[in-house]
């Protein structure tokens, strides 16, 4: 019998135990079949993984709780990176696209050098920031106005002049005069020039853009590259140490996202830009799921904040679950979260070489989800291990599936062909006296494919029948497996 969590959740599965046999049919659970690890994958001539940037690359780098993130924020104008009091908030390398003075390039934000963490992770974070100054193109070394020249800012610039890389140095804080008085001490570290900032009042980033464009290359960029904008985005969400970090870098294949066997470890979303067969897309590691109840800070508070927006940024949404885990009230929310935004979603069972060894079938798991997530049963689902790739790749193709499903357009006659028989084989039930009427419909979106239906005492047909409606439609559209919005309009009289 196995033994720990797993052993807990067995009871549960068993209770969905049934004969069955996996499908790949629409509009039932479609189960990843088993397929070669990705050691083997990579035997192809272009090998899928992680796209090299066609951009050179600005890095923040600095000690601990000099405002980097915060000045990442000011600069592309957006709440990426999370910011707090605290030193250590930042951990994974954060990348963001941006163009300075008609220069583009990437913008990285990284951990602090020299930090000590209370999580005994400071190790990962140390080799996060080395791959990240080894790899930028401009560094841009953040220091405090406020504290003035200490100890680790010498040391650290001793450590940046080595690299022989273009770089300036960014003051920030200068709100203040005192701070503006120790301005002249940073003169001593022999890096020039010297840009004062204030990222809490977004002053003076002009000044700091200028400088920054011209320490860039020429970047010649290929006019026909996709930008991070027009790619489809996954994004990959569940609760904490499922292994969404492990499972994006072996997609990656190298170590992009910090792992630890420590629960909380990834606190900001990190986009990676990922190719396979000549289709590109951008892949999110999130922060791990938990009740907010139990949040214990503002950094946790906006951990969930960021993962609950990549939700409603992303085109597809992998739900993970750690298989010997089962399924938690938090996993039930979060597949109700994705359901309210209308998200094609992918069920991944990750670690399933654990159930495998508790002799466990994917056939028991997809009827023990069906049970527990009964909102997402149209969803396929996959069975990884991340720790060694297998099905890692193959859980993608039907990603990208899934997103071409949702792009979907439907003609308008197709789609009122198909309306008519809905109504022929249901029709509206007739509320105090009113008979609702179907008349006519027209795609107005894709992601998710976006029906209006003009209709007669469209007001009187209930949510049942739009239930029906809905499943109706998916299915003789052949989009069963992803949500689509339907709206009601009354037709002008």
């Amino acid at each position: 019998m196995p033994q720990g969590p797993l052993a807990s959740t067995l009871p549960h599965i068993m209770a969905y135990k049934k004969k069955f046999r996996p499908k790949l049919m629409r509009g039932k659970s479609k189960v990843i079949p088993d397929a070669p690890s990705v050691a083997s994958d990579v035997s192809q001539l272009e090998k899928p993984g992680l796209v090299d940037s066609q951009f050179p690359t600005v890095a923040l780098v600095g000690r601990p709780n000099v405002g980097k993130s915060s000045i990442f924020n000011a600069l592309i104008k957006r709440e990426v990176s999370i910011t707090d009091a605290r030193a250590g908030t930042t951990r994974d390398r954060v990348l963001h696209p941006i163009v300075f003075n008609g220069k583009a390039c990437d913008l990285m934000d990284t951990g602090g050098i020299g930090i000590i963490d209370s999580t005994m992770i400071a190790k990962e974070v140390e080799e996060q920031i080395q791959k990240a100054i080894h790899a930028a193109t401009v560094l841009c070394f953040v220091v405090d106005a406020q504290d003035g020249l200490t100890p680790m800012d010498r040391q650290v610039a001793a450590r940046l002049r080595q690299l022989n890389r273009p770089m300036l140095i960014c003051a920030n804080k200068i709100e203040g005069k005192e701070a503006k008085l120790t301005m002249a001490e940073f003169s001593e570290l022999g890096i020039e020039p010297i840009i004062g900032v204030s990222a809490a009042h977004r002053q003076n980033f002009d000044e700091l853009q200028e400088e920054l464009a011209k320490l860039l290359p020429e970047s010649v960029p290929d006019p026909e590259s996709e930008t991070w904008d027009t790619l489809p985005r996954i994004a990959v969400v569940g609760r904490r140490n499922v292994g969404k970090s492990s499972f994006c870098n072996v997609l990656a294949r190298e170590e992009r996202c910090i792992v630890s066997p420590l629960a909380g470890t990834t606190r900001d979303a990190v986009d990676l830009m990922l190719e396979k067969d000549g289709k590109r897309f951008c892949l999110v590691d999130t922060a791990g799921l938990r009740r907010m109840k139990e949040a214990e800070g503002p950094v946790e508070f906006f951990s969930q904040v960021r993962t609950e927006r990549a939700i409603r940024r992303a085109d597809v949404v992998l739900l993970m679950l750690a298989a010997k885990d089962g399924v938690s009230t938090t996993d039930r929310k979060t597949a109700d979260l994705i359901l309210e935004d209308h998200k094609p979603c992918l069920i991944v069972l990750n670690k399933w070489d654990e159930a495998e060894a508790a002799n466990m079938s994917t056939g028991d798991f997809v009827k023990y989800i069906e049970g527990r997530l009964p909102t997402l049963r149209h969803a396929p689902v996959a069975f990884t291990t991340a720790i060694t790739g297998k099905r890692c790749w193959q859980t993608m193709d039907v990603a990208l599936e899934l997103y071409g499903q949702a792009s979907t357009q439907v003609g308008t006659p197709e789609l009122n062909k198909i309306i008519e028989r809905c109504e022929a084989e249901h029709e509206p039930p007739t509320s105090k006296g009113y008979k609702p009427r179907l008349l006519y419909g027209v795609q107005v979106g894709v992601r998710p494919p976006t029906f209006v239906i003009h209709c007669r005492h469209s007001d009187k047909i209930d949510k049942r029948y739009m239930r029906y409606l809905s499943l109706r439609m998916r299915e003789l559209l052949d989009l069963s497996e992803i949500p689509v919005r339907i709206f009601l309009r009354e037709a002008v009289k």
